[in-house]
């Protein structure tokens, strides 16, 4: 029997605001009006406001006296430990993804590719997120590396942030792609090293990309 998810109002409030800061309709900084917010969702403000106060707590919100409830803006130190861990998460996923993987794996992996690609030439920021995405989960879960991969999930919002911000950057989806596929030829190759380095240099230009739009006022 197939199950149905069933979501209280608290977490289905918490899940839309949730959605509105990693896609960037509420961007770093900006204040969030609890009453409009409330009223936009056709809720009461208290679902609101214990979300807002649960999005605090994990980061994505930050709570100012006399200014209420504003997006987190990043700080530079904070991008960089963020992605200096995921570098190194990632590195050991590649690997261990290249050790284990079937032929099957590595399809399917160039399939997301040939999307990503896809989405690239149709100007598509929200197809290419959720296949950038994509191709980081299949490596980290073919990884076969349980801790690993709960790791990896604990970060999910965050690097989801991260991917946005990082994408929309201009000319950023295009070289993104390039990455991907440079990422997947060595894997393709089973080049435990070439693929570790060509991991480490994307991760590394995701880190730049966003340090460069700190500089700039914009996150």
């Amino acid at each position: 029997m197939e199950t149905i998810e069933r979501r209280s109002l608290k977490e289905e409030v918490l899940m839309k605001i949730k959605d509105f800061i990693t896609e960037g309709r509420y961007v770093p900084g900006q204040r969030i009006i609890i009453d409009a917010l409330a009223k936009e969702l056709g809720v009461s403000i208290t679902p609101v406001r214990e979300a807002l106060h649960h999005l605090a707590a994990e980061g994505l919100v930050s709570v100012e006296p006399r200014k209420g409830f504003t997006v987190k803006k990043w700080r530079p130190k904070e991008i960089e430990d963020l992605l200096y861990l995921r570098m190194y998460l990632e590195k050991l996923a590649t690997r261990l993804f290249i050790e284990k993987a079937s032929e099957r794996d590595i399809e399917e992996l160039s399939m997301i590719v040939k999307k990503m690609d896809d989405a690239v030439q149709n100007s598509d920021l929200e197809a290419l997120t959720s296949f950038n995405s994509q191709f980081h989960n299949k490596i980290v879960q073919g990884s076969g590396n349980e801790e690993l991969l709960k790791i990896m999930e604990s970060l999910g919002t965050k690097l989801h942030r991260v991917r946005i911000l990082s994408l929309s950057y201009p000319g950023r989806m295009e070289q993104s792609c390039i990455e991907h596929k440079a990422i997947f030829d060595a894997i393709e190759q089973r080049n435990v090293v070439l693929a570790e380095e060509r991991v480490e240099e994307h991760i590394r230009n995701v880190m730049l990309i966003l340090l460069k739009r700190v500089q700039e006022g914009l996150i």
